[in-house]
């Protein structure tokens, strides 16, 4: 039987052996556990007192101490806590550390899973709006971050191609949405975050394998992907109304969705744009009464 990488918990080759001795064995003397493990005495003893300080053995206090392990279950649910806890505090000194200076680049992504991390990531940072365009098997992995952000006040609107149940999110079903999806083998989705970070990526049908994905937080990009999502999820309830001949319905979907123009409406979105090229560029703001030459 292969050896327990004990190692994943800080224990040594040598701790490793002890303890697993002890708990398989039940309790022991230092001397008869070095004679299981054919090991030095002095050794052993130094190992078993690493082992008492790390929480994993315990010993009774007599002229001749007996050892014995803390039960598996126990050890692992300790050094659970103990690893939350320096994840909490590591959070905590990290997030007091200055923030860089917004970063422009396209980052091409390399597999699903820092897709995800990724995609999730601008979710949860969300403060004001999401839009997304995303087909059904991408959907599963950000339902959920979706729903809890529309709960905390962020203005979720997204395009789905099936009918589906997400409270508090503002869904736009494509006509006919499982025949478009179908016309493809692949995976697609695309998402702005406040019209600050933006990702899409294209996944294999196979449900584990990345085809491309990109994500930036440049202020050029994002306007584009914004504007394109804003454009094509209104674009895509228009139509529906229209086919039917439904003007009132038109005109509500077009009041409802006044605000997300960016230049229009001069939104966060264009806020953030106009913001970031202002600053880089040393570029004057135009006053209201001032058009571009």
């Amino acid at each position: 039987m292969s050896k327990i990488p004990l190692n994943q918990l800080g224990f040594t080759e040598l701790e490793t052996d002890l303890y697993l001795a002890l708990l398989t064995q039940g309790e022991m003397t230092g001397y008869a556990v070095a004679k299981q493990i054919n090991k030095a005495v002095a050794n052993v003893y130094k190992g078993l007192e690493s082992l008492t300080q790390k929480g994993a053995v315990i010993q009774t206090h007599q002229d001749k101490k007996i050892y014995c392990a803390v039960p598996w279950r126990q050890l692992l649910d300790s050094e659970q806590r103990k690893f939350s806890q320096t994840i909490e505090a590591l959070a905590e000194q990290l997030d007091a550390l200055p923030e860089p200076d917004e970063n422009e680049q396209v980052y091409q992504l390399s597999n699903l899973d820092q897709v995800r991390s990724e995609t999730l990531a601008f979710i949860h940072r969300a403060q004001h709006l999401i839009l997304a365009d995303i087909e059904p098997d991408a959907l599963m992995y950000f339902a959920e971050a979706l729903q809890q952000a529309a709960a905390r006040g962020v203005e979720v609107r997204l395009k789905v191609y099936e009918k589906v149940s997400l409270p508090g999110v503002l869904l736009t079903l494509r006509q006919n949405g499982t025949e478009v999806y179908a016309r493809t083998d692949t995976i697609r989705f695309k998402l702005s975050a406040d019209g600050r970070h933006f990702v899409t990526a294209l996944l294999h049908s196979n449900k584990k394998d990345l085809i491309q994905a990109f994500k930036s937080s440049s202020a050029l990009m994002n306007m584009n992907i914004f504007s394109g999502l804003a454009y094509e999820l209104i674009l895509t309830e228009l139509k529906q109304a229209l086919s039917q001949s439904n003007l009132e319905l038109a005109q509500q979907i077009l009041q409802n969705t006044a605000h997300l123009h960016p230049f229009t409406t001069q939104n966060q979105v264009f806020q953030h744009y106009r913001q970031q090229y202002q600053q880089r560029y040393n570029t004057k703001p135009l006053t209201d009464d001032q058009e571009p030459s």
